[in-house]
């Protein structure tokens, strides 16, 4: 669009489109683009996990991404089904193969928010609700480090606030404890429940939801991708940000049951707390609440991201707007960086008229945090929904292998 017309009419439609953007809460986006377009290919999908084998396995169906590492040449999965932890035995091939635990409730986590001047105490009707949003292993003593997604639905209001945060497993990955909160929106919690959830017009359309936890490990830090929300009462904004901590501090923190402070991506420096600080939107749109994964790729030396296609639609597939039924196609979608701020356009992995869902990154290597010049991309693929029909259905885990070129 050449927004340089002698009348203007270009430019004043754009800036009306920002102010809508801002209004409604749909992404807003304020770092340059990263300029380069890497090249891949992407394989025939496979199914790795088929809806008779889910059903076999007897755990329900799995609300989050399939997350593996490697403990000493023993490949281990972590997922969520029905808020309860799974923890198997399996091959990259194989997720499922021994389900040896479903863990139930990570050990010490907190009640939730009870401040009884904002009217409500500490009785709910779901209480923090989590999630396995990843997981790392640490290198030296094996200890895991589980990331949990935290959902808390108040009692008076329809809709949930989101935070993130940490647990670690010294048995191998067969119980977790809660070591603390890394990440809240800058959406305060008094804000979001005083002033949005009372609008009807927002009332499940726009959440901080902080979606799920995209890191990637590089030169002795973590980086964490994942959706905030902007604090501002009249213009409820939702951006792709990213906090950072050594990992060393981390894992130090963790053997303590404790959580160090993360630092959130600000106006060029890292001076915002995890909790609560601002943060300045990445230039991709969180797509799907980002639900998804992160790696870094030797093969490139950049960061890559995961996600699942996004356009009036949810994370988990349900349509808003008015323009719901032009919403044809579903996809799974890769963006690349060399720095970690500055990110390539989304691209489409795979894409077709039935619902995906809840991508992740796993590597041909040993190291599951470090892929190569292929690696596969799962997510979950609901087989006999199609779309704008939005009906969840039965579904199935597929992969695709993409081969960078």
């Amino acid at each position: 669009m050449n927004l340089h017309t002698p009348d203007g009419a270009a430019r004043r439609f754009a800036f009306a489109c920002l102010l809508i953007v801002a209004c409604i809460g749909l992404p807003i986006m304020f770092s340059r683009a990263a300029s380069a377009e890497d090249k891949f290919s992407v394989s025939a999908p496979q199914t790795v996990l088929s809806n008779e084998r889910l059903k076999e396995t007897n755990i329900g169906g799995i609300d989050a991404s399939l997350y593996a590492l490697n403990d000493n040449g023993q490949w281990k999965w972590f997922c969520t089904s029905r808020w309860k932890f799974v923890y198997s035995l399996g091959t990259r091939n194989s997720p499922l193969d021994n389900v040896v635990l479903n863990a139930g409730l990570i050990e010490g986590l907190p009640e939730p928010y009870s401040d009884t001047k904002l009217g409500f105490a500490s009785d709910h009707r779901w209480g923090n609700i989590s999630w396995i949003a990843n997981v790392y292993r640490h290198p030296e003593n094996g200890h895991i480090l589980g990331f949990v997604h935290v959902e808390y639905a108040p009692p008076t209001r329809s809709g949930v606030y989101f935070r993130l945060g940490l647990a670690i497993s010294k048995d191998g990955g067969r119980s977790f404890q809660w070591c603390g909160f890394i990440i809240e929106p800058e959406l305060s919690y008094a804000t979001w429940s005083q002033h949005w959830y009372p609008d009807k017009l927002f009332a499940g359309f726009i959440y901080p939801n902080t979606g799920l936890a995209n890191y990637v490990v590089k030169d002795g830090w973590f980086h964490l991708y994942y959706t905030d929300t902007k604090d501002k009462p009249d213009a409820l904004m939702n951006g792709t940000a990213v906090v950072r901590a050594r990992v060393a501090d981390v894992l130090a923190a963790a053997e303590k049951l404790q959580a160090s402070p993360w630092k959130k991506y600000f106006d060029g420096a890292w001076n915002e707390s995890g909790r609560g600080g601002r943060f300045t939107p990445l230039n991709i749109a969180p797509l799907g609440f980002l639900h998804g994964d992160a790696a870094y790729n030797s093969y490139l030396d950049k960061y890559v991201l995961v996600t699942r296609k996004y356009f009036y639609v949810d994370g988990h597939g349900k349509v808003f707007g008015s323009d719901w039924k032009h919403v044809k196609t579903d996809a799974i979608l890769l963006s690349f960086s060399k720095d970690g701020i500055h990110w390539s356009e989304w691209r489409v992995v795979h894409e077709d008229a039935h619902p995906h869902d809840y991508p992740s990154i796993i590597s041909l290597g040993a190291d599951n945090e470090m892929t190569g010049k292929s690696f596969w991309v799962y997510y979950k693929y609901f087989y006999d929904s199609t779309l704008p029909d939005i009906a969840w259905g039965r579904h199935r885990w597929d992969r695709v292998l993409v081969t960078l070129e």
